[in-house]
């Protein structure tokens, strides 16, 4: 199917992915994430490897029983993945901030997951009192980034719960002074010693992750002059995003 120089080509190109990945990950660790600047021209040659990739396929239907044909697309989607999450990190504080529904947009990214909770047998819900809810639907805030954090909490609470579970969005006011927002659910309970490290760049426990949607999500919040803090036991795990009135 292939000559012995193809098969070369193609275990060279997998180790120069991974050999891509560690650079990436040895840069934020020293510090030095100014590569992340380039990320638009490094997604334009890794393009050109995924088309070229595809027209192989298309023109050699075989290509896909070749051992190293899936860990070779693999590479690349992670690829593509940590771009654009490195690109999010980066304009994670750039924030644009108008006063709107916060009501309305927590409502929203809970509709987009109730079919896939209905369908796993997972409990989602939200709640807030009702004398609290002007403090929340006149808020001052960026929508788009602030769905990325909600996005990215309840979609990891959807990892860490199984059929029978529960998430449950706590939303309450504390006048004058701050609201607000938790991300509850009784899953699999966060180690004790991944907490410490959980809003780091680059630190991931889960398989295909790069490790940077909770770190964005902290930045976003801390750029809207708030925290986000943790905690997971046994019976539950919570994510407290607190933020100024």
């Amino acid at each position: 199917m292939y000559t012995k120089e193809e098969e070369l080509q193609l275990q060279e190109l997998i180790k120069s992915n991974e050999e891509f990945a560690y650079f990436l990950n040895k840069s934020n660790e020293n510090g030095k994430l100014l590569i992340s600047h380039f990320s638009h021209e490094l997604r334009n040659p890794l393009t050109l490897i995924k088309s070229t990739v595809q027209l192989i396929e298309s023109n050699h239907p075989e290509a896909k029983d070749f051992k190293y044909w899936t860990q070779l697309n693999e590479d690349i989607n992670e690829l593509e993945v940590l771009l654009t999450d490195l690109s999010f990190y980066n304009n994670s504080e750039k924030i644009s901030i108008e006063k709107q529904d916060l009501l309305l947009l927590l409502n929203s990214v809970l509709s987009a997951f109730y079919p896939q909770a209905e369908q796993r047998g997972i409990h989602l819900s939200l709640a807030i009192e009702d004398n609290d809810k002007p403090y929340f639907t006149q808020f001052s805030y960026d929508r788009i980034k602030m769905k990325q954090v909600f996005t990215n909490l309840i979609r990891n609470a959807f990892d860490a719960t199984k059929a029978g579970n529960y998430i449950h969005i706590e939303c309450k006011a504390y006048t004058p002074t701050h609201i607000t927002i938790a991300v509850h659910n009784n899953g699999q309970m966060i180690p004790e010693d991944e907490i410490s490290t959980i809003f780091k760049p680059f630190v991931t426990y889960k398989a295909g992750g790069t490790g940077l949607g909770l770190a964005i999500s902290s930045r976003i919040i801390r750029a809207h002059e708030g925290t986000m803090k943790v905690s997971s036991t046994e019976e539950k795990t919570s994510f407290l995003i607190t933020l100024p009135l």
